[in-house]
């Protein structure tokens, strides 16, 4: 298990105003799973279970009220499907950030890139540079930069 409590902690005694989604079950985490038709990483998993999204202004997407078939703004599930009708989002990524239909920020769940988080050029519809070596790697750099 990573120590995203730590982290956690850490940005919510900042001067950060944090909210959160409410930690997510295994079950939960399966159906998104299931929805979005991906196995997440180890390390995104681990992040669900504990607070299941949000962060500073709700940033972060994730499994609201521990419901992973909820699609409203601010979940993986609508985010993901959204820019994959949108544009055309490749089915291997999962989304955990998306603003404005301008950002959109991604896990990449296919077998060779092991989890990484990218940056998915809306309007060039591709991805265009890698943010994170992994989610965890990347919710540390967000804490760190928010505290």
């Amino acid at each position: 298990m990573h120590k995203y409590q730590d982290l956690i902690t850490k940005l919510d005694n900042s001067d950060e105003e944090t909210f959160w989604l409410g930690p997510a079950t295994a079950e939960q985490i399966k159906k998104l799973e299931n929805i979005l038709g991906i196995k997440l990483p180890e390390d995104f998993v681990d992040f669900l279970s504990v607070c299941g999204g949000g962060a500073a202004d709700l940033e972060i997407c994730g499994i609201e009220n521990n419901d992973a078939t909820l699609d409203n703004g601010g979940t993986v599930n609508y985010s993901t499907m959204y820019c994959r009708s949108e544009f055309e989002l490749p089915s291997h990524f999962a989304v955990i950030y998306l603003k404005d239909d301008e950002v959109c920020w991604a896990i990449d769940c296919g077998p060779t890139k092991n989890g990484q988080v990218i940056s998915y050029d809306l309007f060039k519809r591709k991805p265009s540079k890698k943010i994170a070596e992994n989610f965890y790697s990347f919710f540390e750099e967000y804490v760190k930069l928010r505290t």
